[in-house]
């Protein structure tokens, strides 16, 4: 398949995975590859308003179906050449989806095998792999207590003298009242750009605020989070 052809595709497929779920009982499109086929369908047959209901909910929002169906009838050409290659059946192409849970938190799913199935280790609660990873898990971890879980996160060269005890004693002490301003201040922010170079990366937040991130061989530190 041509580049420019995959990239068309790839367009298609990001239009109207999302109709299956919407579309599901609605017409029997219980499967990505039936969305797509009766998709292309409609739009060769030029049942403008038939596609458009097979689109998500949140592409409708944004999109007229006087818009859609006037950008169609400028782009025939494109429109029939997308039908065409959304009717065949193509074993090498990946659908997948991804669910935005409450908190942020992401799942990304692929179809396999008529099925779909979660991408990844979802029971890695903890994770360090990205830079946003370790900061989700660091503040996950400080919101409940997990101090054994919050030394992971702690470089090596600051490691010497810190304990889970006494992380406990100084966090939940004194200091509590600021730990706890800095766990809602970072949760405000967990989405905020971060700038990774090398080893290292930064998260500014707030006014005046940076997390500052350490990659250890794998796994992502935090080595200063305000």
């Amino acid at each position: 398949m041509r580049r420019a052809d995959r990239r068309v595709l790839a367009f298609a497929v990001s239009m109207t995975v999302l109709a299956t779920a919407s579309c599901a009982g609605r017409g029997g499109d219980r499967r990505p590859d039936q969305a797509l086929a009766r998709f292309a369908s409609a739009v060769r047959a030029k049942r403008y308003r038939e596609a458009y209901r097979r689109l998500s909910e949140d592409y409708r929002r944004r999109v007229s179906l006087a818009d859609f169906r006037r950008y169609l009838k400028n782009h025939e050409g494109e429109a029939e050449e997308l039908s065409e290659l959304l009717s065949k059946q193509h074993d090498d192409i990946e659908i997948t989806a991804e669910a935005n849970l409450p908190g942020g938190e992401k799942f990304r799913l692929v179809y396999e095998g008529k099925r779909w199935r979660i991408v990844g280790n979802v029971v890695d609660f903890y994770d360090q792999s990205t830079p946003r990873a370790a900061l989700r898990s660091f503040v996950r971890a400080m919101e409940r207590r997990r101090y054994d879980v919050v030394m992971r996160f702690v470089p090596k060269p600051d490691l010497e003298g810190m304990s889970p005890e006494r992380m406990k004693q100084s966090w939940e002490g004194d200091a509590r009242e600021e730990i706890e301003r800095l766990i809602a201040n970072l949760q405000a922010h967990l989405d905020n750009p971060i700038e990774e170079v090398g080893d290292r990366a930064t998260m500014p937040y707030g006014d005046r605020f940076a997390v500052q991130f350490v990659r250890e061989g794998d796994v992502w530190k935090i080595e200063d989070p305000d």
